[in-house]
């Protein structure tokens, strides 16, 4: 096809694209030939199956894919195809692929994948399709490429979220590019398995083929990239559904060692995984703590009950909103457009977020304040006030995106003092302190707002949060990045559980606070967990350790992926 897009950002393969600028512009990561090796492997079974990589990249899946065919007695360069959307790679990688496989050039599309049709003249029914799908988040792909993407899955009865990221429309258009009985190998982010805009790729799945089996990895597959990544392995295209596996894996060195076909495995329950009621993760700890965890949530709260979760505001230009004491002591900026703010989420200490703490996180760059102007014309503000906007109109602040979007760019929308401040995105455990004093904070924070008949205090809430079911909770309801950091969406927050106690826990706070500002976290549990788990909801001493043990288990995975993805990050290329 002619003129196609070039849109997409991908995993690519293959080293042919080492140090290209434009790739890295593109998002591209390079696939192990050892991954490469392994889907081939396992979908390609006879000398005369024919091959399609809907992404081809760096072409290390088509050059894996002949060779496997050529070893089996088939003829390698005349079974296997590919589609290509980027100009320069598909060109650059057609004439390689042509000169190392004696690929035909006219195997080798250029074109946008959501543009052919399954089945077309130039794509005819496969036995395998294997790669690795593009990967762009929701917020970036947009435009005429999702409705593209959209329109095309939806023809096939699949409605996706307009969240979706790039890789699930994707990866069910390749689905129906199999004749009946065929296989899909793909690299896929982990969000499969658990977020919301990905249930109806999985359900879709689970549908079309009779077996469906999800490879995850102890050490990560792309260490350099922050998105965790599984191995997708769906046999048996159109025929009645058998099950879904899962398999756990330490590396991408123990793959070899896999047998293909691969032996049934842990099966999952596919209604539970694919409505959300069910997450992989759990997969990940004893049957005893399974067990535990299920009999709890049926008890205790969920975050959501008794609070709401939100994103915090966005400036569109932080150097300019932000300001420290010395920008207010310099500007003379009167306090009434002023409102303090915490910028990050290491300000944020003990159960509650003080007024002293706000000051000693501004010494640091950690907090400040935000400009905060109502929506009104420049000139009705005083001299000092216009004197700063006129600076910033100087320097460039209206053209950044959001602020010229605005009816009065200077003017932040979604200001607002919450009751506690929630960290997103952490190495150890995710961080809850009540709002003492009385500030805002951008995106880099949630804030949670108590409903107003919640039966918790903001005290309360946030001491509650240091037990070992809250630790184990966030484990479980959140999900691990690719850098082994723990992530939790507004939705997974909301279903945090917190036990369901009614004791009043003022005189058990301070103590816990103190601790907590002495870094001494494990203490500050332990005395939650006598107080609130055995006193109060009657757990013995063996179930409190069966929760700890298990959030630290989790932890422990996580951390652990992330110091193998630094000591990667750290190696030289060979």
């Amino acid at each position: 096809m002619k003129d196609a897009p070039d849109l997409y950002a991908r995993c690519v393969s293959d080293d042919t694209l080492d140090g290209s600028s434009r790739a890295k512009r593109l998002g591209a990561y390079y696939t192990d030939e050892v991954i490469a090796t392994f889907l081939v492997s396992w979908a390609v079974r006879d000398a005369n199956d024919t091959v399609l990589d809907p992404s081809f990249g760096g072409g290390v899946f088509l050059t894996a894919a002949a060779r496997r065919l050529d070893t089996l007695g088939g003829t390698g360069r005349e079974q296997v195809y590919g589609v290509e959307v980027d100009a320069d790679v598909h060109r650059q990688i057609s004439r390689e692929l042509h000169a190392r496989q004696g690929i035909a050039p006219q195997q080798l599309i250029y074109a946008d994948f959501f543009d052919v049709a399954a089945g077309s003249a130039e794509l005819p029914r496969f036995d395998a399709v294997i790669g690795n799908p593009p990967y762009i988040r929701y917020q970036h792909f947009s435009g005429a490429a999702k409705e593209r993407a959209l329109a095309r899955v939806a023809s096939y009865g699949v409605t996706l979220s307009r969240l979706s990221s790039s890789w699930a429309p994707f990866v069910v258009h390749s689905a129906m590019q199999l004749r009946e009985g065929g296989r899909l190998a793909m690299v896929v982010p982990i969000e499969l398995a658990h977020a919301a805009y990905a249930r109806p790729v999985l359900e879709h799945l689970t549908h079309t083929f009779r077996h469906v089996s999800l490879l995850t990895f102890r050490r990560p597959l792309f260490p350099h990239l922050s998105q965790e990544t599984v191995l997708l392995l769906a046999d048996g295209k159109d025929e009645p559904f058998v099950s879904l596996d899962w398999r756990d894996v330490e590396g991408i060195d123990a793959l070899a060692a896999l047998p293909t076909p691969l032996p049934r495995c842990h099966t999952l329950d596919r209604h539970a995984l694919a409505s959300g009621r069910d997450r992989l993760t759990t997969r990940f700890v004893s049957p005893d703590a399974q067990q535990l965890y299920r009999t709890l949530s049926k008890t205790s709260l969920r975050l959501g009950d008794v609070a709401n979760i939100s994103t915090g505001y966005v400036t569109g230009a932080n150097t300019f909103f932000h300001l420290s004491d010395d920008d207010v002591r310099t500007w003379r900026l009167p306090s009434d457009v002023l409102r303090r703010a915490v910028f990050r989420s290491r300000a944020l200490r003990g159960l509650r977020f003080t007024a002293d703490d706000w000051h000693e996180a501004a010494q640091g760059g950690r907090a400040g304040y935000l400009l905060s102007l109502d929506k009104r014309p420049l000139p009705e503000f005083d001299a000092q006030t216009q004197r700063y906007l006129r600076d910033g109109e100087r320097s460039g602040a209206p053209r950044s995106y959001k602020c010229r979007r605005r009816e009065y760019w200077y003017h932040v929308p979604r200001v607002y003092v919450p009751d506690a401040f929630l960290s997103y995105m952490s190495g150890s455990r995710p961080t809850l302190v009540s709002n003492d004093a009385g500030a805002t904070a951008p995106n880099t924070l949630y804030l949670v707002e108590l409903y107003g008949l919640a039966p918790l205090g903001q005290w309360t809430l946030t001491l509650l949060w240091h037990s070992s079911l809250c630790e184990l909770s966030c484990e479980l309801e959140g999900h691990a990045l690719g850098d082994g950091m723990l992530k939790l969406e507004p939705a997974e927050a909301k279903r945090v559980l917190i036990p369901n106690v009614s004791a009043d826990l003022r005189d058990l706070a301070g103590d816990v606070d103190r601790l907590l500002r002495n870094e001494q976290p494990d203490k500050a549990r332990t005395l939650v967990d006598q107080a609130v788990l055995q006193d109060g909801l009657g757990l013995s001493a063996r179930d409190c350790r069966l929760l700890y043990e298990t959030a630290a288990q989790l932890r422990e995975r996580r951390l652990y992926r992330r110091r193998m993805a630094r000591a990667a990050r750290r190696r030289p290329k060979q």
